[in-house]
């Protein structure tokens, strides 16, 4: 079908076969008489030539009577002749009522990521100067709905702003009314701009369609996957005796397997105590589980030696794929992974980690606390310093996850594996590119556990590199963001966030105890700029500390306990802290004066069990350099500056 453009009448009674309101109106032709009895009345020129009224002079307003309506339509006419649009027969005007009221703005786009998308915001000419807008895709539950309104600016209209009385209703059921078109149409596109908002609801007064044959598709399987996170006898195919190998440390990594390991190379002899067989096919039995780490040439013949063992699940750290110009290996790839049914992780990826058998089929460091937190990544290197980092400050995971390439499991899949896993209680992602973008918001949809996102390559110059790195393609930054918003995913600023947010997730009220004024008056800036609340002490509160605090201490919150305070000041004040009701969060500031024990202060943590969340900030160097190591030794999470403590608190 090729693309097909209504004029203005046509719209006007395709829309309200939907239930959206448009003005009242009459269509004439080029010398037609005219005969309109409601005034104020508006002219508009209606022909294909004329894509942008306004900007050509096809538009004439505050029209009292039928006589200035004939004068505006010669005027419309000599108007479009200055801009060389002649018109015939087949163009003509329509004229409505004039709708008087704030101007809003709602269409839709087809994307290639997400499929039809619909847009609401502030409308009028200045559309595309402000871009109050938010995008809501097109299958979005009313939930959805509702918070991409509140995105925008203009949204607070809908919440009594200066004492307005327009229903958020009305544009929630614009928003279905729109939903329900694209379903039952082909649409392209949509604009109807301006909407007005008017005290008896919304009204479409211009507006512009585009129908065609949709070119949006994604390749979804026809069987059910197995479970990726389900692993019981794994093997590691190019397991390596040489310790600068990739192959050498994943297979020291997967050691601590509570299931069956077996190791692959072709020079056959012995790795960590256990044999390594020569190819797949001296193993007995099948192989649920397989990590790939040989040159890429070998990758299609192991895959179709391991399809005859009942594969289910394929690790492929190989690189050498898409990202090098080898594309149709890597689709080759995927076409087996179809045909037989089975998961592929990569090309290209960092491996994968999965806490109920502590599996750890990862190059990267082989450090990995145990948590509750999975982590989703489009890069191998992004994941394997936030492993790092985490190892390093005592933060667990449940499930990591590199998917490289995804050549065939991508986000989108995983959320629902990772939503039945009991060991995980949040989610993170590190995306670059999206595909199958619908699907993806189907699954956050229905995921029940909260979800922190980084999304790279928002730039152009980023695409680029993204794609030369993982040969994905990115979409538009602001529409995704958009989407992801509205479907209450944490989209976060920072890469720390991924692994740190969701510790700080219900975090609103916060109790600072501090050695010193300075840094305190800092800490509570940061707090407020993160739009939380320093919990107020009552006057009770202040008596009981007064007890245990020096006269001159603060008397409020932040705590001040005074530069010379020792561990004993400190943990007096805290335990009392701790009792504090309807507290989330309580930062112990250390700051190295000359008197100061960081060391002694930071083992107070581990004498008592504290009701609260108590984490130290250890500001300094050298003279605080054993405090930080004692963190690092016994699982103490501790920042080392007041930027870093509250940049996940957003």
């Amino acid at each position: 079908m090729s693309n097909e453009t209504l004029n203005e009448s046509e719209l006007y009674q395709f829309l309200g076969k939907y239930g959206i309101k448009t003005p009242e109106s009459i269509s004439v032709g080029l010398n037609d008489s005219i005969n309109f009895n409601k005034f104020p009345a508006v002219i508009k020129i209606q022909s294909p030539k004329v894509v942008h009224k306004s900007d050509v002079g096809g538009v004439v307003l505050h029209l009292n009577n039928n006589e200035e309506l004939e004068k505006a339509r010669q005027t419309i006419i000599e108007n479009l002749k200055k801009h060389n649009i002649s018109l015939d027969s087949n163009d003509g005007f329509i004229i409505t009522q004039m709708v008087f009221g704030e101007e809003l703005y709602i269409g839709s786009v087809e994307d290639s990521t997400f499929g039809n998308v619909i847009l609401f915001g502030k409308g009028g000419i200045y559309l595309e100067l402000y871009k109050d807008v938010c995008y809501i895709e097109s299958n979005a539950c009313e939930d959805e709905i509702k918070r991409a309104i509140d995105i925008t600016k203009i949204g607070k209209l809908f919440h009594g702003f200066r004492g307005g009385n327009y229903q958020l209703k009305w544009v929630i059921d614009l928003v279905k009314s729109v939903q329900k078109l694209l379903k039952e149409n082909s649409i392209k596109e949509l604009d109807i701009n301006p909407l007005k908002l008017t005290s008896d609801g919304l009204i479409a007064v211009d507006a512009r369609i585009m129908k065609g044959k949709s070119s949006y598709k994604e390749d979804r399987r026809d069987k059910p996957r197995p479970d990726f996170l389900h692993n019981e006898r794994v093997v590691i195919i190019g397991a390596s005796t040489e310790p600068q190998k990739t192959g050498y440390t994943i297979a020291k990594n997967a050691q601590s397997f509570k299931g069956e390991l077996l190791y692959v190379n072709a020079k056959g002899g012995e790795l960590f105590g256990r044999k390594l067989y020569k190819s797949v096919n001296e193993i007995d039995g099948n192989i649920d589980t397989a990590v790939i780490v040989v040159g890429a040439q070998f990758v299609i013949p192991t895959i179709k030696d391991l399809v005859k063992k009942d594969l289910k699940n394929l690790i492929i750290i190989t690189a050498g794929f898409k990202e090098s110009g080898h594309d149709a290996e890597e689709e080759e790839i995927g076409r087996l992974a179809k045909e037989y049914n089975f998961n592929v992780i990569g090309p290209n990826c960092l491996g994968f980690y999965e806490i109920s058998k502590k599996l750890n089929i990862t190059f990267g460091t082989g450090v990995v606390h145990e948590g509750t937190h999975a982590f989703i990544s489009q890069s191998g290197a992004v994941l394997a310093s936030l492993m790092d980092r985490a190892a390093e400050l005592n933060l667990g995971f449940s499930h990591l996850v590199s998917v490289g390439n995804a050549v065939d499991l991508r986000t989108a899949e995983l959320l629902p594996m990772l939503n039945e896993a009991k060991e995980c209680k949040s989610i993170a992602l590190y995306l670059e590119g999206v595909a199958r973008g619908k699907t993806l918001c189907e699954n956050i949809r229905k995921c029940k556990k909260p979800i922190y996102l980084f999304k790279a390559a928002k730039s152009e110059a980023a695409k680029k590199a993204a794609f030369s790195h993982t040969g994905n393609l990115s979409g538009n930054y602001a529409m995704f963001n958009g989407i992801m918003q509205s479907l209450g995913v944490n989209v976060v600023e920072t890469l720390d966030s991924l692994i740190f947010a969701s510790l700080f997730r219900n975090v609103q009220s916060i109790a600072v105890i501090t050695n010193a004024g300075g840094p305190g008056a800092v800490l509570t800036d940061a707090i407020a700029n993160a739009n939380k609340n320093l919990y107020e002490l009552t006057e009770s509160q202040i008596k009981e500390l007064d007890s245990v605090l020096p006269p001159m201490w603060s008397h409020n919150n932040p705590i001040d306990v005074i530069g010379d305070a020792l561990p004993d000041r400190y943990e007096n004040a805290l335990k009392i802290v701790d009792k504090f009701e309807n507290l989330d969060l309580i930062y112990i500031l250390i700051t190295p004066q000359d008197m100061t024990d960081a060391l002694g202060t930071v083992k107070i943590l581990k004498k008592h069990s504290f009701a609260h969340k108590v984490v130290p900030i250890i500001l300094g160097g050298s003279n605080v350099k054993d405090a930080r190591e004692y963190c690092l030794q016994n699982d103490i999470l501790f920042f080392t500056s007041i930027a870093q403590a509250c940049e996940f608190l957003h």
